[in-house]
This record gives structure tokens, sequence and C-alpha cells, in this order.
């Protein structure tokens, strides 16, 4: 029983800093000293102010990073859809290449349902809006669109419907459409749904007032960032199977979550933050990741768990946790890692057996 409660407390530790552990994926793409990441307050503002979920990703600057160019790995993007390879071919434009920002605001279905929410809250419904900017051949998407979906007029705008169940005629309803508009030469609009009133409405009701894009401010500067409101917590609520009224209560005192990649020097330094109810749930959850990030280091150290996970994830997993600085200020707790380019030898090619 002993051994197996200190196996499950091992595995909550490493479920914790996972989470910054994950965060390479977004950070590979990241690193100081070539190029400064565009502003991203001008693109949100094409965007529906008000939404629970905000992700923005500078990818001009991704690609001009030296951390992107000394990846190990620097073939192409692979992306196993024949639908994309399709609209690749038809037009032209190659996400890889030709996308240089990104904002989407979602308001994902259920993320409002929790104790605490405003009633308002509660009836919004699903919706997600992305504004791209970059270099798009109008006239050939506008060919594509009529090969694959329709042509719309609404709101005195040009609008391409595409179906989103792979059919070629239009699906049953009007559900199954998902409509595209050019704000632009340069910029698209992308919205949820056969209509683009999402993407004209309350564009700016709200704007100066609206909590993600204030937080937003606070990574001005950072290539990529997703902040997001925190989701009722269910009451069984076990990470790494360890169930604790304590840990579910801390769990529940996060309202939001700011995860950013920007440069530091030579390095690349990752921050995921949340934001606690009060300055005492912060320090206390401040403890708990730390004595959670002492078990997680203490698991690594057994051979048997060297022996049993990937060599990559063990080496991210083990650079995460010796590295990995917890601090509380006020509400806000937060895990910060500095990624130094030995990250990039564990993920390089490796060598067959």
């Amino acid at each position: 029983m002993l051994r197996s409660r200190k196996t499950a407390i091992i595995a909550a530790g490493l479920a914790v800093f996972a989470i910054a552990g994950a965060v390479f994926a977004y950070s590979i793409f990241r690193r100081g000293g070539v190029a400064d990441a565009s502003p991203a307050p001008e693109l949100i503002s094409e965007v529906p102010a008000g939404a629970p979920t905000l992700i923005y990703a500078d990818l001009a600057a991704i690609r001009a990073s030296t951390f992107y160019q000394q990846r190990p790995d620097r073939g192409p993007i692979a992306i196993p859809d024949h639908d994309y390879a399709d609209f690749v071919q038809s037009t032209g434009f190659d996400f890889e290449k030709d996308l240089d920002r990104v904002v989407i605001a979602s308001w994902p279905a259920g993320l409002n349902q929790g104790q605490g929410r405003d009633k308002q809250d509660k009836q919004d419904q699903k919706k997600t809006v992305m504004v791209a900017e970059g270099r798009f051949d109008r006239k050939k998407i506008h060919d594509y669109a009529l090969r694959k979906g329709k042509l719309d007029h609404q709101e005195g705008r040009e609008v391409f419907l595409f179906p989103t169940d792979n059919q070629s005629g239009p699906p049953a309803g009007q559900a199954g459409w998902n409509s595209i508009t050019f704000l632009d030469d340069h910029r698209v609009a992308m919205v949820e749904g056969p209509s683009i009133a999402p993407l004209l409405a309350h564009r700016d009701d709200g704007a100066a007032t609206d909590p993600a894009r204030a937080r937003a401010a606070r990574v001005a500067g950072a290539a990529i960032f997703a902040i997001s409101r925190v989701p009722a917590i269910p009451d069984n609520f076990s990470p790494g199977g360890v169930q604790s009224a304590q840990l579910l209560n801390l769990a529940r005192s996060v309202q939001w979550v700011t995860l950013a990649a920007r440069p530091e020097g030579t390095d690349v330094r990752v921050s995921l933050e949340g934001e606690c109810q009060t300055p005492t749930d912060a320090r206390e959850l401040q403890a708990a990741l730390e004595m959670l990030r002492l078990f997680g280091r203490a698991g690594l150290e057994s051979p048997k768990t060297r022996a049993s996970m990937d060599p990559v994830t063990f080496g991210v997993l083990e650079a995460v946790l010796n590295t990995a600085d917890v601090s509380a200020s006020a509400e806000r707790v937060r895990i910060m890692v500095e990624l130094t380019p030995d990250i990039l030898k564990l993920t390089g090619p490796r060598k067959p057996q």
C-alpha cells in the first residue's frame, strides 16, 4: 500500500510539471536574439472582445528565430489530411511559409458552467473566431470555395462557406458550414458557423475591460501565448491518481491560466501562470507545487523510472523539474522555465538501436 501511494504521489508530481514540459511543443519554435515578436494587441482587436479563451502566435517571428532554424528536424511539418493537401495544391497557400500571425478567440462549450460564473456567461454559446495574417491568393481561394463550398454575401462582404463534414454538397441545415471572409488582401477571418455575425458584433464592445485582453498585455512580446478561463473542476479530480480535498480546493481556486513563451538572451523563457481567488490560495498552491516537484524529481532518480520512460520525455521532464522556478505574487502563481539550446539535443534524430 505504501509503495502504491508513493508511486501515485510521484506520478502527481510528474503530471503537474509535465504541463510545463508540454510547453516545449510551443517553445521549440522560438529563441531570442534574432527577431522580436510583433505587437499582439493590434491583431487581437480584429476578434470580438470577451472570449474566455484567447490564443496568439507570431509565426513570422518563430520562423526567423535561431531556435527554430537550429531544430534537428528541419523537414516540413507533415499534416496527414487530404483536404488540406488539396487546399494547398489548389490555392498555393502553405501555412508553414505563408501564415505570419494568427489570433483565435474561442467560447468553448461548457467552459462557463462552473460555480461562481456570471449568469450572462452561462448563456454564451460555443463559437470560435480566428483572424490570420499572411499571404493569400484571393482569386485561387475564390475558385476553391466555389468548387468545395459556396459563395455568399453578408454585411457587404463576400463570404466563402465551406462544409465541415467533407461532403461535396451542402450539409443538411446550416450548422455544418464554416465562414471565411477577407478583411483585406493580407488578413482572413474564419468563423465557426454559416454567418460572420460573431466577427462583426461587439468587436470593440467592452474591449477596455476584457479580462483576456488585459492579461494579453501582461505577456506583450511573447511569440506565443494562450489565455483561458479555467473550467469547472469535477469532484473526481485526481492528478496522477491522487485524490485530495486540499488539491481539489486549490485547483478550484484557480480562475485564469496564462501560458507564454518569449526569448531571454540565448534561451527561451516559458511561463505558466495561474490566478487564484486569494493571495492565501496562491501561497498554498505554490507550496503544493513545490512539494510535487520534489516528489517528481525523486521519482526520476529511480532506475526503474528511467528505464520505463522514453529518453526524450525523460530528458525534457528532467530539465523542466531541475530548472523550474515556482513563485507566488498576490493572487498569481507562476512556474517559470528557462530552456537552453541543450534541449534541442534531447529532441534530435535518434540513432537506430
